[in-house]
């Protein structure tokens, strides 16, 4: 008897998690909404948002422009003669992810990013089957609030999310798979910062083979592109992208920031928040070395990027995900509901509700807190 009322007890859990799934996907629904609107009333290239960059970027790595990405003056100009006036733009990306970005740019530009949208999806969603995810898990992610934001914004979180978690995942059993996903991963290397030292510890076997790809990807593009596209990355990308920390301009770049830095520089300043960030990001080096649970090695990867927005929060997601999975076996602590609820929700919040964004650091630290948390009571 007891077993039976168990079972039933758990029986409307799932209904109860897809109303939640569902009721979290309402305010990038109601973006969705607004962008439309924008795009119905000849606000083309705004309502595109940061597909603008991507589409501009690969056309002109494609079509051999290679120094008007590194010419401020005449990408603004560029862009503006496509879409008329428009707010600060620029390539910020390394020339690996311009290889990814010139597949999709013989497309016009909407076509070009909600294919590039669908397709991240679609890498996500076999990545994750691929690591042995229900299709029920994987519809979840798919629906996720930072899964909307990333497309949306059609920025690359889905991608990267299926390369380092889908790596994590698979480090166990499939380690060369795991190594090519996470050396795919290095076009952006500032959310995998704690990786290298963890899979050189618990696989050096994937470690090799995430180093031979990254460097196999840089050369590629090196070839593709010729050398002037790493030398402009290298002197004109990367300072300026610094310089977004340093100085917190453009605003368009630095306002919506959610990682330690941000959070603090209004109390510390620029050089307090900069030390205040590199001790946690070491902190999150050192940290993972000694981890094998992908959902804090998300988080830690989170935690130490000092450039963090809300649609990279999506490896967050699928920690969350996968605690709350795990939960539903063991049981959820105290509070652990809420925290899962806020973790999971906070991305599809923070463009309409800003002033929170400071806060998601210390909702990391506590969600990072409860992945060491054994048992539970019943769900």
């Amino acid at each position: 008897m007891k077993t039976r009322m168990d079972d039933k007890s758990q029986f409307p859990a799932p209904r109860l998690l897809a109303l939640i799934v569902g009721l979290c996907t309402l305010p990038s629904v109601y973006e969705a909404m607004a962008i439309g609107w924008g795009y119905r009333h000849g606000m083309t290239g705004k309502a595109l948002r940061d597909g603008v960059d991507f589409w501009a970027g690969g056309f002109l790595l494609r079509n051999g422009q290679v120094p008007m990405l590194f010419d401020h003056t005449a990408y603004q100009a560029f862009l503006t003669g496509l879409f008329g006036p428009q707010g600060f733009h620029m390539w910020s990306y390394p020339p690996t992810y311009g290889l990814i970005a010139a597949l999709f740019a013989a497309l016009p530009p909407w076509p070009a990013a909600l294919c590039y949208d669908g397709a991240s999806l679609l890498v996500l969603a076999l990545v994750l089957r691929f690591a042995g995810k229900s299709w029920g898990f994987v519809l979840c992610m798919l629906l996720a609030p930072a899964t909307l934001e990333n497309a949306l914004e059609h920025q690359n979180a889905a991608l990267l999310t299926a390369l380092i978690g889908g790596g994590l995942l698979m480090l166990e059993k499939r380690p060369r798979m795991a190594g090519v996903l996470m050396g795919l991963a290095t076009f952006k290397p500032q959310l995998g910062l704690v990786l290298p030292l963890n899979i050189v510890r618990r696989s050096p076997i994937a470690a090799l083979y995430a180093a031979l790809v990254a460097l196999s990807f840089a050369a590629l593009a090196g070839w593709v592109f010729g050398g002037q596209a790493w030398v402009g990355f290298l002197r004109y990308t990367s300072p300026v992208m610094s310089n977004v920390l340093l100085t917190g301009q453009p605003k368009d770049f630095s306002a919506g920031l959610v990682c330690a830095f941000a959070s603090v520089k209004p109390f510390l300043g620029v050089h307090g928040a900069l030390v205040f960030q590199g001790l946690v990001s070491v902190a999150c080096v050192v940290g993972a070395v000694f981890t094998r649970s992908p959902p804090a090695l998300l988080i830690l990867g989170a935690l130490a990027s000092p450039y963090l927005h809300d649609y990279d929060l999506l490896g967050v997601g699928l920690a969350t995900a996968l605690l709350v999975e795990q939960r539903f076996r063991t049981g959820f602590r105290p509070g652990e509901p809420v925290l899962f609820f806020l973790a999971w929700f906070g991305p599809g919040l923070l463009p309409w509700q800003a002033q929170y964004a400071h806060l998601t650091p210390l909702l990391l630290v506590i969600l990072l807190a409860s992945t060491r948390a054994r048992g539970g009571k019943a769900a």
